[in-house]
């Protein structure tokens, strides 16, 4: 897929950018993320629908809300921001679906001031976005229940805090995580369609395409009708809609914009 400038596409679809994190103690790749933003708009692309698919802030590891509450972390969610809005068309739809990482109370909202924030820059902040043709969830519903998700919340709050002073260690306790427990990683494919089973059935799929990010692990597929989006801290990945087409897409500064796969809606 070759990105035309001066063109409206339908849609553009990321997730898990985990705003915020300090680069210290995991990698994010939020510079390379503003720079493809900043590329869309000098070329002058813009979007009908921005679908923010979960896990754009952190608030796991530390609060975002209390970030937030400060000038400078004001200045910081206004960097991303401003480039979020300047991409989409006027009176496009601007969608912020809440993940795991974005919200730490059992009602799966944002904190008042983040929401408060968004809503006045005509963002609409939900669990599930749906149409007759898609279906959009972070993701986390095909994983967690109300207990593990809190507790995973506490655990990871300490690795971190702990891994402020000493930044090896975070990395250490995640790859040990996700080397004995891999709760939130499909490696084979029973595991595969039994994680988007179960989210299928929460979302109430029926037969329209799901679209969802959470596992970090960039795929599509049509047998199962479902397309995830990844993420930037690790593979730089994203969705673009134009038509009745849906393209992953992966940004790299030294190669530009990649397409890795293709999914056409059904009709």
């Amino acid at each position: 897929m070759k990105i035309k400038a001066g063109k409206t596409y339908r849609s553009l679809i990321l997730s898990d950018v985990h705003y915020l994190l300090d680069k210290k103690i995991k990698e994010h790749s939020h510079k390379d993320l503003f720079a493809l933003l900043d590329y869309l708009r000098k070329k002058e692309i813009r979007f009908e629908r921005l679908i923010l698919a979960g896990d754009i802030l952190e608030n796991w590891y530390f609060s975002a809300n209390r970030r937030f509450r400060h000038k400078k972390g004001k200045k910081r969610f206004n960097k991303l921001f401003d480039r979020l809005d300047a991409l989409v068309s006027r009176r496009g739809e601007k969608i912020y679906i809440i993940g795991n990482h974005d919200s730490v109370n059992y009602s799966l909202t944002l904190p008042a001031r983040i929401e408060s924030y968004l809503d006045t820059r005509g963002w609409e902040t939900m669990e599930i976005y749906e149409d007759g043709q898609i279906v959009v969830a972070h993701g986390h519903q095909g994983q967690y229940g109300k207990f593990f998700w809190f507790l995973n919340i506490f655990l990871v709050k300490i690795v971190y805090s702990f891994a402020l002073f000493f930044p090896r260690f975070f990395k250490t306790a995640e790859n040990f995580y996700r080397r004995h427990f891999n709760f939130d990683r499909n490696e084979t494919p029973e595991q595969v369609l039994k994680y988007y089973s179960i989210l299928s059935n929460r979302v109430k799929q029926g037969d329209r395409l799901l679209v969802s990010g959470h596992t970090h692990q960039f795929m599509a597929s049509e047998e199962l009708y479902v397309i995830n989006t990844g993420d930037w801290i690790e593979s730089r990945t994203f969705v673009i809609q134009e038509g009745d087409l849906l393209y992953g897409l992966s940004y790299s500064r030294r190669h530009g914009i990649q397409k890795e796969f293709t999914i056409q809606l059904r009709t």
